[in-house]
């Protein structure tokens, strides 16, 4: 094939140069072969004023089509529960269905990077929690999701944690299964999400504190592991103290030994603060569930869903599914508050870790 000479290259410039308009650019109304510092800076004014046109009706169409929530974990978990419940309030909200989609595998993470590899428009969110967001990805080297991946849009609810053993475990006290665990002949079994995860890391410290040894059965998701603790198939728990765990543990079906917060749970009155035990006076846990979206998204599609999720969460209705469930309805947030607690829990997270001198397996 011939190559252009100069003069040839010169002549296409100017052909397409001489047109009247750009092709290429239509915020440029005038030839472009008159420009000049002063037209140029009218080109460029015309044209950022357009992105940020097509930005401001973007803004104000979201959501155009239904809005996914993914949730991490298997359903009837806490956070299937609570992000289902929510998510009708949003819906009605948002003028669009929120769709609710389990994706579940490696801890969660697959969950996370599901949501945090979307589209970053808003239309893409997750109901998740400190488990996949912050403690997989510390103690599982295929996790390949980070907490700041995500940013929360809201805070939904707070959810207390327990140490839970099957029914025929020989104890019913927190002082009585330290004793059964330092002198047990083989370890005794606990399950949890997944490893790295909160519940995990929980079982371990109290293990430590106990001055005993365990063996670790990682799940994809609460429910597997709560019939298997049922069934006693595991020894052992820590898991949060929500609607089917707290239907297990009223149905005499497991043994709830200690609650890991500052003060009793209403509907399980009797059920004493691990704190009161010695050397678990520092045992004191809690899981929240929240809102979240790509770290990406941009502010107006964030600040819509913090109005949604808010708005939501005034519902009594909702409300009383939530305070059903096991958890405390969470208290507003402004975004600029969300992030600072977000940062907050992610670095506590990594101080756990280190303190059971957790290894990514």
């Amino acid at each position: 094939m011939r190559k252009m000479n100069d003069n040839e290259k010169n002549k296409s410039l100017d052909t397409l140069f001489s047109l009247p308009y750009h092709s290429l650019h239509p915020f440029l109304l005038e030839p472009v072969m008159d420009l000049t510092p002063r037209s140029l800076i009218r080109h460029c004014s015309a044209l950022f004023a357009g992105f940020a046109l097509a930005a401001s009706v973007a803004a104000q169409t979201y959501p155009s089509k239904p809005v996914s929530m993914i949730v991490a974990f298997p359903a009837g978990g806490g956070s299937d529960v609570l992000g289902r419940a929510v998510g009708k309030g949003m819906a009605e909200v948002l003028g669009q269905p929120v769709i609710v989609e389990n994706v579940v595998g490696v801890g969660g993470s697959l969950g996370v990077l599901k949501a945090a590899n979307a589209q970053p428009d808003g239309h893409t969110i997750l109901a998740g929690s400190p488990l996949e967001l912050i403690y997989t990805p510390l103690g599982m080297a295929a996790a390949k999701n980070k907490p700041e991946d995500m940013r929360l849009a809201a805070l939904v609810g707070h959810t207390p944690i327990a140490i839970v053993v099957r029914k025929d475990l020989p104890v019913n006290t927190l002082e009585e299964f330290v004793a059964l665990a330092k002198k047990a002949e083989k370890p005794l079994s606990f399950g949890s999400t997944g490893i790295g995860s909160l519940y995990h890391l929980m079982a371990e410290k109290a293990l430590q504190t106990a001055g005993a040894q365990g063996l670790h059965a990682p799940y994809n998701g609460l429910a597997p592991y709560l019939k298997d603790l049922m069934g006693g198939v595991i020894d052992f728990a820590v898991v949060p103290l929500v609607g089917p765990v707290l239907g297990a543990i009223e149905g005499g079906q497991i043994k709830a030994l200690a609650i890991a917060s500052n003060q009793p749970l209403a509907r399980l009155p009797k059920l004493p603060l691990a704190s009161a035990t010695k050397g678990f006076e520092d045992y004191q846990f809690s899981i929240w569930i929240g809102i979240q979206a790509s770290a990406k998204t941009p502010d107006a599609q964030m600040a819509a869903l913090h109005k949604a999720a808010y708005s939501a969460l005034g519902n009594q209705d909702i409300r009383k599914i939530i305070e059903t469930a096991g958890s405390t309805v969470a208290e507003p947030m402004s975004l600029a508050q969300l992030d600072a607690f977000y940062k907050k829990e992610a670095a506590t997270g990594v101080a756990i870790a280190k303190s059971i001198k957790l290894q990514p397996q």
